[in-house]
């Protein structure tokens, strides 16, 4: 549904306008983009393979490397733009490195903890730019405030718990536990949460510099994103955005990650959404439709690479190795 949808958008608008736009990009172009999709991706997985190595799990660059590949491919075909594929690669870094899940899992909860105030942090700027801009409706401006009420909330709720060892989760977990039926399988999944949360804090609190470096690192793969627009039509039509445009692009491509990636990688639903953002910069709908489809070609490509990796590391041979569940020596 999502591939018809996708080629029936780009027929809609006019196929020739679109490959001659592909065609003006050139080959340096073609290679930046390559560039900035593969150096937003090094980039991201250098902040988790910080945090590894601070919470003591000192994997080789190549260790890391592959599980992301393969986490982000299955997050990129799951319905949702920001989580996913985080168990692929929790299990996988848990096996390699014969700690437990628990452990691995702190790592990555921080990780896209820190990848959401990464998001904000850019998103709030060009938040500001919508409720000033005059061509967005009223009712698109309260979809868009109440988007990011919802996202600022969530985040500092994570934020204070986490720092600070609240273990608010486990303790709702268990709050549900007393008014509902099946107490034992919520006491189970209550005690799990809270073994989590202390491993989270533990992150936090015994490598600070490591989650600030962490930080600084998501907040270089984001901006990564934040430019390719005006990578790709520097190169297709030597356009130059002022950081207002930029700026109110990414955050409405975020609300349209959030909301219509409802077909593997949002193919059709979020590339149509990103035609309609990109009419507010002044862009013609072929112009969008060729940048959709020039990024969709280098993304699947590094999807491709993911799923290879999956498959040979080969799922059902990891059904029969066991991964330690027990609690680290550490937090014992």
């Amino acid at each position: 549904m999502g591939l018809g949808l996708f080629v029936g958008l780009i027929y809609a608008s006019d196929p020739r306008r679109v490959w001659q736009e592909l065609q003006a990009v050139g080959g340096w172009g073609f290679l930046a983009v390559v560039g900035n999709v593969a150096l937003s991706f090094f980039v991201w997985t250098w902040s988790w393979y910080l945090l590894l190595r601070g919470a003591g799990i000192p994997l080789p660059w190549k260790k890391v490397l592959a599980p992301m590949l393969a986490a982000s491919a299955v997050t990129y075909l799951t319905p949702s733009a920001y989580l996913g594929g985080e168990p692929v690669r929790v299990y996988w870094v848990a096996k390699e490195a014969g700690v437990s899940l628990a452990r691995v899992t702190a790592t990555v909860l921080v990780e896209r903890l820190l990848a959401g105030f990464s998001l904000l942090a850019f998103a709030a700027i060009g938040g500001f730019f919508a409720f000033v801009s005059p061509s967005m409706s009223l009712a698109s401006k309260g979809a868009l405030g109440l988007g990011f009420g919802v996202m600022v909330v969530l985040l500092a709720l994570g934020a204070v718990s986490f720092t600070r060892n609240r273990r608010w989760i486990s303790r709702a977990l268990r709050a549900l536990g007393r008014l509902l039926p099946g107490r034992r399988a919520l006491a189970r999944l209550a005690a799990g949460a809270a073994e989590m949360e202390d491993q989270i804090h533990e992150v936090f609190a015994q490598c600070p510099g490591h989650a600030l470096a962490a930080l600084a690192l998501q907040l270089a793969a984001v901006f990564c994103t934040y430019i390719r627009p005006q990578l790709f039509f520097h190169f297709a039509r030597q356009a130059l955005f002022t950081f207002p445009q930029l700026s109110l692009f990414f955050t409405l491509n975020v609300f349209i990650g959030a909301f219509l990636w409802l077909t593997p990688g949002g193919l059709g639903l979020a590339d149509g959404g990103r035609a309609g953002a990109f009419q507010l910069l002044g862009i013609p709908v072929p112009s969008a439709f060729a940048y959709n489809l020039l990024f969709r070609f280098v993304e699947f490509l590094q999807v491709g690479l993911g799923l290879y990796l999956l498959m040979r590391q080969g799922l059902l041979r990891w059904g029969r190795l066991a991964v330690p569940m027990e609690q680290d020596k550490k937090s014992e």
